[in-house]
């Protein structure tokens, strides 16, 4: 037998050819990988998260506005009340200055600076807090929030797509106000839920604090003052 030769080189084999199946199974992988991503039945948590944060903060932002609005209020009252102290107090040195005596007269003059003291430090913290501004930035940003919460919870849209466009849609509306909701307001938000009655006992506390302290604590101080001291 005659051996081949080295030089001369074995017919090629063919290269295999990918099947039609192949193909069109490709073909549906990427189009299902560009088309909108679908959530299933049972997965519905981005959904139910959107709305959680909404709702919660949709509440606190109402409260927020709330507890602004009241302390304007509870701000002018008390600034009001702890003048005419000042002033009450001046008029009766002036006109009783005869009849009273050093000790109450020195007692009368304390109490009135402290009277002072008070109505000075009521007005720089309105003037520096600005509420009744506050409260309309809160109260603008919790209706906006709220038509966004009841436009998703109507819709309730089963492609994340959609959903991720309203989540860019409630950030956009939480990152416009300039301000934001204090813990307090997170507290009072989650206490009109269901939830155990010392959180709530503890919400209300801490916004009583927050709200009536400082204007109460004014108000109430130089007259007691007065009271023991007379």
């Amino acid at each position: 037998m005659v051996e081949r030769s080295a030089n001369v080189s074995e017919p090629q084999r063919p290269a295999p050819r990918i099947g039609p199946r192949v193909i069109s199974s490709i073909e549906e992988a990427m189009v299902a990988r560009r088309g909108p991503r679908v959530l299933t039945a049972g997965d519905t948590r981005p959904v139910d998260q959107l709305l959680h944060a909404m709702r919660t903060v949709k509440a606190a932002r109402f409260s927020a506005a709330s507890r602004f609005e009241r302390k304007h209020t509870l701000s002018q009252f008390a600034m009001a009340i702890v003048s005419l102290y000042f002033v009450g107090l001046s008029v009766w040195q002036a006109v009783y200055a005869a009849t009273i005596d050093e000790p109450t007269n020195r007692l009368l003059t304390l109490v009135s600076i402290m009277s002072s003291i008070f109505l000075l430090v009521l007005a720089l913290i309105e003037a520096m807090n600005d509420y009744r501004i506050k409260a309309h930035h809160m109260h603008t940003c919790a209706l906006a929030v709220n038509d966004l919460y009841h436009e998703f919870k109507i819709n309730r849209p089963s492609d994340a797509a959609a959903v991720q466009e309203f989540r860019r849609r409630y950030n956009e509306v939480v990152r416009s106000c300039p301000i934001n909701h204090s813990r307090v307001d997170y507290a009072m938000a989650r206490a009109e839920r269901g939830v155990p009655w010392t959180e709530k006992a503890s919400a209300r506390l801490q916004y009583a604090c927050d709200v009536y302290a400082l204007y109460g604590l004014s108000m109430a101080v130089p007259p007691i003052v007065l009271l023991l001291f007379r």
